[in-house]
């Protein structure tokens, strides 16, 4: 197992997700000094199968995940887990910020042991952002530049379980904030609401490619569709349907923009019955054919 770190003038979401997507890199926590947005492609949606923290140091922007926009600006910190799409808009020319991304080795090695951390990541599967006070964002930034120094260190025999010790004191720190954050604002009804949503966010992002049905989901967490619709549309303000449709449209705008797959393969991989139906429904849902989203997005 590699625990990597990596700096450079300019690092973008792009690079971030060619670094943690590529399992033959075989690198698994990735420090990166100076995030920024350079590339004009920021703006399209990437999925980054990876744990990423993000706190911006300078400028401001917006981000998009999966289904939501969200400003940022100094000082906000970005939890995205695996399998969420995102993608930067707007950012000034000072935008830059600071990031570690865990590859889904690391997330299986560190969350598996800190059960009692799982209402912060249930939490940041529904709110991925929050804002910081300057003294927030110092307890962030301390836990990074450990990180960043112990991974340009020596290759010592227990660096990989400083380095997991360290990322789960930074875990706890984050749980923190949040139970300070929240215990203002979010009473035992909305939290289990919030809990019910982020497990469907979970569910949807494993099996969307084979199941395109609300009931399917609300089975699956134990409960009515007219309930689980119910508190999906509360909480984000979405119909469990659009969230179920993003995740199929996004898959298909990534492959058709990123892979040489043909329309017919990449039908048959999100599990339509044939070509035709899959170009209706992402006519439906784009307003253009798959054809001429490839032809003016290569």
């Amino acid at each position: 197992m590699d625990y990597s770190t990596h700096s450079a003038d300019v690092i973008s979401l792009q690079k971030i997700a060619m670094y943690v997507n590529n399992d033959n890199l075989n690198e698994e926590i990735l420090v990166f000094d100076n995030f920024s947005t350079s590339e004009k492609g920021d703006v399209f949606p990437i999925r980054i199968d990876a744990l990423v923290i993000a706190l911006c140091t300078a400028g401001s922007g917006k981000i998009g995940v999966d289904l939501r926009e969200y400003e940022i600006k100094k000082n906000t910190l970005i939890v995205i887990q695996p399998k969420n799409y995102i993608y930067l808009s707007d950012y000034s020319d000072d935008f830059e910020g600071t990031v570690v991304a865990c590859s889904n080795h690391v997330v299986e090695d560190v969350l598996p042991k800190l059960t009692d951390i799982l209402p912060l990541l249930l939490h940041h599967r529904t709110e991925p952002v929050t804002q910081l006070d300057d003294r927030e964002a110092e307890g962030i930034l301390s836990f990074y530049h450990a990180l960043k120094t112990k991974l340009r260190g020596e290759n010592t025999p227990f660096l990989k379980q400083k380095v997991l010790c360290m990322l789960q004191a930074a875990l706890y720190e984050m749980m923190e904030i949040s139970m300070r954050k929240n215990d203002k604002t979010s009473p035992a009804s909305r939290s289990r609401k919030e809990e019910i949503m982020a497990k469907f966010i979970i569910a949807v992002s494993e099996d969307f490619r084979i199941e395109r049905q609300v009931a399917y989901y609300a089975h699956k967490l134990f409960i009515t569709p007219k309930h689980l619709s119910s508190v999906v549309k509360e909480i984000s303000g979405r119909t469990a349907g659009d969230w179920i449709e993003n995740y199929v449209i996004m898959e298909a705008k990534v492959l058709l923009k990123t892979t040489d797959m043909t329309i017919q393969e990449i039908a048959v991989y999100l599990n339509f019955a044939n070509q035709s139906f899959f170009g209706k429904y992402f006519k439906h849902h784009t307003g253009v054919s798959p054809t001429t989203y490839r032809k003016h997005n290569s």
